[in-house]
């Protein structure tokens, strides 16, 4: 077997190397496949994000450059900021959606957190069975509970509300919700528990100075989901709220281009206020990550 030789220098002393040529071979063919994935993966990062570079050059077009029949160009040829100027038009609508986030985003984990927290650290009859129970309305479609909870909403006088749109995070924060965050506490080490109950703690104590603050990347993730899912939701405002006044940003943003003409006309407002509404999820989501990360990680392999 031949072996080419490598000499190198080290703290002043010459140290000769040598390496054989399947080495050689293994270590080119690592490199290769190295710069294939990294190829594949600037091939797939460009092909998902061209249609969002797109929609913001786009929101940086004159209305001139977006009329029907124009030719599609890629930058724009006159750089103008006033479509942005359509954001003030759903204002009100963004504070309506601000506060339904502001009242989820809080109590869901906490709701969430206070139900998990006895599935999750104590022993007593029953227990199975509440669980099983809990997760089986994983399995009933949000479609069949439409018409029995409009119903109920109608006759305690919440439609056209916007309690109507927060008034399910007092309780329980959802199936989903619960079991992470009791997968979550089931990984803490229940010795604190026992530590605190000997220094006098309650179970109240416990769970709020000594458990849930250690919930903190689980409650983070439930929260994210939470302000995603209601700054883009459609369909609850659109079942529940009917005054204008009323409309959350994405009912708003639905009902004033949703005429194909308007829509057309105004293309390059549609996608400055489509960049808008991409902002919050994006700055959520490269806050939070590693949290978010952390929380899927424990809550969803630990048990």
């Amino acid at each position: 077997m031949r072996y080419s030789i490598d000499t190198t220098s080290f703290d002043g002393g010459v140290h000769t190397l040598y390496t054989s040529p399947e080495k050689k071979a293994a270590q080119r063919k690592r490199i290769a496949m190295l710069a294939v994935k990294y190829l594949i993966a600037a091939v797939l990062i460009v092909f998902f994000l061209f249609p969002y570079a797109f929609m913001i050059l786009k929101s940086f077009m004159s209305p001139a450059e977006t009329l029907p029949g124009e030719l599609v160009h890629f930058f724009p040829k006159m750089f103008t900021v006033k479509n942005y100027a359509v954001v003030g038009r759903f204002f009100k609508n963004i504070l309506n959606t601000l506060v339904i986030i502001a009242i989820n985003a809080i109590f869901i984990p906490l709701s969430a957190c206070f139900v998990a927290f006895p599935l999750a650290r104590h022993k007593f009859t029953g227990k199975k069975t509440m669980f099983s129970i809990i997760m089986a309305t994983v399995m009933i479609p949000s479609t069949v509970l439409m018409v029995p909870q409009y119903t109920l909403y109608v006759r305690f006088g919440l439609v056209d509300k916007l309690v109507s749109q927060w008034i399910g995070a007092f309780w329980g924060g959802g199936a989903l919700n619960i079991f992470l965050v009791i997968q979550f506490m089931r990984s803490l080490p229940k010795e604190m528990d026992n530590a605190a109950k000997i220094d006098g703690a309650n179970e109240f104590q416990i769970f709020l100075r000594i458990v849930f603050p250690l919930c903190a990347n689980i409650v983070i993730l439930i929260a994210v989901n939470v302000v995603i899912g209601m700054w883009m939701d459609f369909q609850s405002p659109l079942i529940y709220l009917n005054s204008s006044k009323k409309w959350t940003v994405g009912l708003a943003f639905y009902h004033y281009f949703s005429d194909k003409t308007v829509a057309s006309q105004l293309s390059a407002r549609l996608m400055a206020m489509c960049t808008v509404m991409s902002l919050l999820p994006i700055a959520l989501f490269l806050t939070f990550q590693k949290s978010m990360i952390g929380g899927v990680k424990v809550g969803g392999i630990k048990g």
